[in-house]
């Protein structure tokens, strides 16, 4: 009998994180991001990289052009959102902790937008483990420039009270 109790509670436990929000966050490899950008550049795109790690393609014809795709995994839209006065990766609200969502701008930026901590340590470690060195920028500033010496992209990171954006560029 407690052997059958001792079953049940082990296999309660991850049921009861996931309920209360503590899904694990998306393992996003920062190589595959700074490899997507530069072949962007080159015009030879995989069209659906994103959709790999389990992010779905947020249908969004009202708000963007056929230049720019949405991405999301466990986001949902903001309610709050006037496009005239927020930039545009307001246009999310997270729905748990492991909340993220992709602005891709085929001819230009990625952005990637969360509100976890863990994702922003992951993907700075990322980048640090691939050579990339935080930058000196205006010390009021709350973007923190990653750049690495011989390499086009760039990778700025803007940290806000209520979430974080990473944005690749060339």
């Amino acid at each position: 009998m407690k052997r059958i109790i001792i079953q049940l509670i082990l296999i309660l436990i991850p049921l009861c994180t996931s309920a209360q929000g503590n899904l694990p966050l998306l393992p996003l490899p920062v190589l595959e991001l700074l490899q997507y950008q530069v072949q962007k550049g080159k015009r030879a795109v995989a069209p659906y990289l994103f959709s790999k790690y389990g992010l779905r393609r947020i249908p969004a014809e009202l708000v963007v052009d056929e230049s720019r795709q949405l991405w999301g995994w466990h986001v949902g839209p903001n309610t709050d959102f006037d496009q005239s006065k927020h930039p545009f990766y307001r246009l999310f609200a997270k729905k748990d902790n492991s909340s993220l969502a992709v602005i891709d701008d085929r001819g230009g930026a990625l952005q990637i937008v969360f509100w976890n901590k863990g994702y922003y340590r992951a993907l700075v470690s990322g980048l640090q483990s691939h050579g990339y060195q935080l930058q000196q920028v205006k010390p009021t500033s709350n973007v923190l420039r990653f750049q690495r010496e011989g390499s086009s992209v760039i990778a700025d990171v803007t940290v806000w009270a209520d979430m974080y954006v990473l944005e690749l560029h060339n």
